[in-house]
């Protein structure tokens, strides 16, 4: 299904893991060297400010170009004012890309994600414009969700892209709301629990997944699904989104504050932070422990809506010397290694899983790799420079 080299994209899993040992001294030059001799990768992956360059000269060219085509003569007004042209216009994009990926071998270069990005939106927006044009009364937004989630499906699987990826779980975050809010009154009131249920599965269920050696090439994208996944899970049952959903619902002023078993979100709110950062630290999931330093500070913004204890200046203030209380806190206790688990930096540490991959990529190459070859020692001679006494035999 994916459009890269699989056997490229496994040497640059390698490759990348042991760069961070050769730059911290665990592994040397030479063995960097075989290793990367014994895993070619042949993707066209430019630096960072070459592909901000490319992917904005990709854009230029696609729009241009499409002026010109809409300039054309043939082009008329009624094909325009159809479905039919934006999905033209992203068929034409995505045919170039799949053509310039395969045979130029670009991995995220700029110019296929320009390509990409191009062309998603005008297949998406070509298909919701078909469902619109069928005027359904009921079943639009879900129809229009259910159309983005199997596109960008298909995109984040052909070219494992971290922002169709993102895109496709919010699309189908999506989905669940409009398919259960279809239910009637029932469905809305409880809709905050169905979303947390659909978060709480869609986390672990690509925990699970990121583990089976198959989901090597999709890394980025289960990382981003699980870190979108945390945050749906945190936001269906923080009070504040809660209550402004009731009131909107119930067609009720913002200053309504009181909701139905408030109390249960109100300790969703406050405790959930905190058990992300403590499973963080027991499962040493450093995007658990990080998401739940940055929604404490969520908290506390929710907190300071309906309480005004304090001007918003202090609660801030309490807020920040909270979440570095915190951190000060999980740093100490991670100095010393917890269970294999610690602040300190990858450089400074050695881990069992890096140097049991070390030795069997440096075992790999160099079981069929020649040794590397003396080279001559530097001779100096034949020079005619005089002065200052010197001679030719200088």
């Amino acid at each position: 299904m994916i459009i890269y080299n699989k056997e490229w994209l496994k040497n640059k899993h390698i490759v990348d893991l042991l760069k961070t040992d050769y730059t911290a001294g665990r592994i040397t030059k030479d063995e960097f060297i075989k290793i990367k001799a014994a895993h070619p990768v042949g993707f066209y992956m430019p630096g960072l400010m070459v592909r901000v360059g490319l992917f904005i000269l990709t854009l230029i060219i696609a729009i241009v170009a499409t002026s010109l085509l809409v300039l054309m003569a043939f082009v008329s007004v009624h094909i325009m004012g159809s479905p039919g042209w934006p999905i033209f216009l992203g068929i034409i994009y995505y045919v170039l890309l799949e053509f310039l990926t395969k045979s130029k071998h670009y991995f995220h270069s700029g110019v296929d994600n320009a390509l990409l990005y191009s062309s998603a939106p005008l297949l998406g927006g070509g298909f919701i414009w078909i469902v619109i044009d069928t005027h359904l009364t009921t079943g639009d937004n879900l129809l229009g969700a259910i159309t983005i989630a199997i596109l960008c499906i298909y995109l984040t699987l052909r070219f494992a892209d971290v922002v169709t990826a993102a895109v496709a779980c919010g699309a189908i975050f999506a989905c669940v709301y409009f398919f259960w809010a279809m239910m009637g009154k029932f469905g809305l009131a409880t809709m905050p629990f169905v979303m947390m249920i659909a978060a709480a599965c869609a986390y672990f269920g690509f925990n699970r997944l990121g583990k089976n050696a198959k989901s090597l090439y999709y890394t980025g994208c289960i990382a981003i699904v699980k870190l979108i996944s945390l945050l749906t899970l945190y936001a269906a049952g923080n009070y504040f989104v809660v209550n402004r959903l009731n009131n909107m619902l119930n067609a009720l002023d913002d200053s309504h504050t009181t909701i139905p078993f408030g109390f249960i979100f109100w300790i969703w709110t406050i405790a959930l932070p905190a058990v992300y950062i403590l499973f963080g630290l027991k499962r040493k999931d450093t995007m658990l422990l990080r998401t739940g330093m940055v929604l404490v500070g969520a908290a506390v913004a929710t907190f300071r809506v309906y309480y005004h204890l304090l001007p918003i200046e202090i609660m801030l203030t309490l807020a920040g010397i909270i979440i570095l209380a915190g951190s000060y806190a999980i740093i100490s206790y991670l100095k010393i290694p917890r269970h294999g688990f610690t602040y300190a930096e990858p450089d400074e540490t050695n881990s069992a899983d890096s140097l049991n991959l070390e030795g069997l990529a440096i075992g790999q190459a160099t079981s069929y790799l020649p040794p590397v070859g003396q080279g001559h020692a530097a001779r100096f001679g034949g020079g005619s420079g005089g002065g200052g006494g010197s001679s030719d035999s200088f």
